[in-house]
């Protein structure tokens, strides 16, 4: 065995080590730190090497990232504290009336365009808070109801601007435009599509227990609050118009809506009430993106130390058998491990231990890289919706007092499905473009 070689089953042994301790329930954050640290060591990269480029360079090699997690979050909490997002939801699960169907598939619907622009396990919790209590309510039982909410988050990440904004850094050459965002509206229909296809099985099959009312105020409920106007309904979908059609930047983007939430919420409050609505919005952000910023600063670690050529020289011939070269290769690839390699953070989870997997496809240079997003990206919403170790995902299942084995094998086989699908038709859309 060349030392090279040697090197590399050393690194693919602690990478494994540490996804195995992950899924047993270890933190990811300090696993991902160690494994950066690890590799590096492993590699014979010196202290003062790690220290300066792995820890230090990598550690803000994506701090513009969490800034504009940051920004989202603060939007997320302007539209719940403002009402806005309890008005939208509220007012479409009434014109679904008292069908048990129906009201599923609206209040998927409806957080998914939520989610097109909120961000954040408090936005989640917000709209759980409501959507779930009226679905169980109507008889809808908690293993469905919770899937359901989830799989409507998940499905407004795929055009999320927070989502976007953040992945742009690890995928250099991203533009929010067609013919990449064309194949992420689809998929983000192809989830919507997934979620009613869970919600009719489960709901046709054994039933609904119906009720005579939607009982708002039933146990677990939100308190109702008065209703913002109609017009402060385009709010939550204003940011990705303005992305869309002003192609302006996403923090430029965030103010403004912000300013035009409190603007079309003005008869509410005082001035003062709204600077301190203002100051106080920012203020609650930010317990909603401590985890998910500390996951960047330490992928960021991760993706230098597997991008040091000491590292990815011993890497390349022991994952090159395994990892995709080809468009196609990718499309197969990720359409049939996507889904299970994706749940209790594994290996394919891009801020988690997949970013050593991405660090070396990048290296590799084979593959264009917005398809390689694109690609990935329905893997890394299954994981955002459907992993008990994701923070809202974990909240909801509390919530509905549903078991994590229970929520996943309800909901897994139909957010694998749409992982397969969705890669099909991101090959067949984008896999002949370079």
């Amino acid at each position: 065995m060349t030392t090279e070689f040697v090197t590399g089953l050393g690194l693919l042994i602690a990478f494994l080590a540490v996804v195995v301790l992950i899924i047993r329930g270890q933190s990811p954050i300090i696993m991902l730190l160690i494994l950066a640290v690890l590799w590096a060591a492993i590699a014979g990269i010196g202290i003062d090497e790690i220290q300066k480029k792995v820890i230090q360079g990598g550690g803000v090699q994506y701090a513009s990232a969490v800034i504009i997690i940051v920004f989202g979050a603060w939007f997320a909490q302007v539209l719940i504290q403002t009402g806005i997002a309890e008005s939208v939801i509220r007012s479409a699960v009434e014109l679904a009336g008292d069908r048990p169907l129906a009201t599923a598939m609206t209040i998927t619907l409806v957080t998914a365009l939520l989610f097109t622009s909120m961000y954040g396990v408090g936005a989640a919790i917000a709209i759980g808070v409501i959507a779930l209590p009226i679905m169980m309510s109507q008889g809808i039982p908690p293993y469905v109801a919770a899937p359901v909410f989830t799989m409507g988050i998940g499905a407004g990440t795929f055009i999320n601007l927070v989502q976007f904004g953040t992945f742009q850094k690890l995928f250099p050459g991203l533009k929010y435009e067609a013919p990449y965002l064309t194949y992420w509206v689809i998929g983000m229909c192809v989830y919507i599509l997934a979620a009613w296809l869970l919600a009719f099985f489960y709901l046709r099959s054994s039933g609904a227990r119906k009720l005579a009312s939607v009982d708002l105020a039933g146990e677990g409920a939100a308190p109702v609050r008065k209703r913002t106007p109609y017009y402060t309904y385009i709010v939550p979908i204003f940011p990705v118009i303005m992305i869309m059609v002003l192609k302006w930047e996403i923090i430029p983007t965030f103010i403004v809506s912000i300013l035009l939430a409190l603007a079309l919420t003005w008869p509410d409050r005082t001035l003062q009430g709204h600077l301190n609505l203002f100051n106080k919005t920012f203020s609650d952000a930010f317990p909603d993106i401590a985890t998910i910023a500390a996951l960047w600063t330490i992928c960021g670690m991760i993706i230098v130390a597997g991008q040091t050529p000491e590292v990815a020289g011993a890497l390349k011939p022991i994952f090159a058998p395994i990892l995709p070269h080809t468009p196609l290769q990718a499309a197969v690839f990720f359409g049939v491990l996507g889904g299970i390699a994706s749940i209790y953070r594994g290996p394919l989870v891009v801020i988690g231990t997949g970013a050593a997997l991405l660090a070396i496809i990048l290296a590799n240079k084979e593959i264009p890289i917005p398809y390689l997003y694109s690609i990935w990206l329905a893997p890394t919403v299954l994981q955002g919706s459907m992993d008990p170790t994701n923070s809202w995902t974990l909240w909801t299942i509390g919530h509905t007092k549903v078991s994590h084995g229970q929520f996943l094998r309800t909901a897994l086989p139909f957010g694998c499905l749409m992982v397969a699908v969705n890669s099909l038709i991101c090959y067949l859309m984008l896999g002949s473009l370079q």
